[in-house]
């Protein structure tokens, strides 16, 4: 790559976060720009299987807990008064969550009708992750209830108690992955990219199997490695930039 040219992406991308893309195998200006590419390509990949896990579990928490408890409010969305519950003690949700809530409950403030489907959409993955991973009481005794509903397809291995925790941790560290490709972060030199795409499949057909099917079906996490060459040889050319050449892939099978 022309250092002219280099200079010009650099000026729009910014040398500190394209500095973040150097590793061992970026030795001069063509590689590095390579491994943004490769970064972009990867992100794009796991974003759509990323988007269905996340709202295939909160929809499913949401379901499981609305299918055995129908006469309890799980938003308390006729609260004005936030406190009111905590003097009362007679919350769902542990201090943590409950502030979770209060503040999806706060960034809606301005819209006209406020149900438990905005409210599903404006927390975020975190609460969700907390609810598997929370020792609180309130949680252990809802998964024992719901936990089949929620993950029909998972074969408990020891007990409710101690499998949610697995899951949770499991999901927690997705959800981690998750938060570093929507900051736009490096994940293309990750060591664990195979088993972090093996672990939304896994939980994803936990939850539902025609989910996770459907997600293996528009799933480009084969031809990654294909992206790579093509990555490098696109770069290499010396009309980079000038042109778009024709790009051909294998036949899915």
């Amino acid at each position: 790559m022309k250092q002219e040219v280099f200079n010009s992406i650099e000026k729009s991308i910014s040398s500190a976060r394209l500095s973040t893309y150097r590793n061992h195998s970026a030795s001069n200006n063509t590689q590095l720009i390579g491994n943004y590419i490769l970064n972009a390509k990867i992100s794009e990949n796991f974003y759509f299987l990323l988007q269905n896990l996340e709202v295939a579990l909160r929809n499913a928490i949401y379901a499981g807990f609305m299918k055995n408890y129908p006469y309890r409010d799980f938003f308390y969305l006729n609260e004005t008064n936030p406190r009111n519950r905590y003097r009362s003690r007679q919350e769902n949700h542990d201090r943590e969550c409950w502030k979770m809530l209060c503040g999806a409950k706060y960034n809606l403030r301005n819209v006209s009708t406020v149900n438990d489907g905005k409210i599903i959409a404006e927390l975020n993955f975190g609460f969700w992750t907390k609810l598997l991973l929370s020792t609180d009481a309130k949680y252990t005794n809802m998964w024992r209830t719901i936990f089949a509903d929620v993950f029909p397809n998972y074969n408990i291995a020891h007990s409710v108690d101690s499998d949610k925790v697995v899951i949770g941790n499991k999901i927690n560290e997705i959800r981690l992955f998750r938060n570093r490709i929507f900051h736009y972060e490096p994940v293309f030199n990750q060591a664990n990219l195979v088993q972090m795409h093996d672990d939304i499949i896994d939980v994803l057909g936990w939850i539902n199997k025609d989910m996770q099917k459907l997600s293996i079906l528009f799933d480009d996490f084969q031809y990654l490695q294909e992206e790579k060459y093509f990555i490098r040889k696109q770069l290499r050319g010396n009309n980079v930039l000038a042109k778009k050449k024709q790009r051909f892939r294998g036949k899915r099978k």
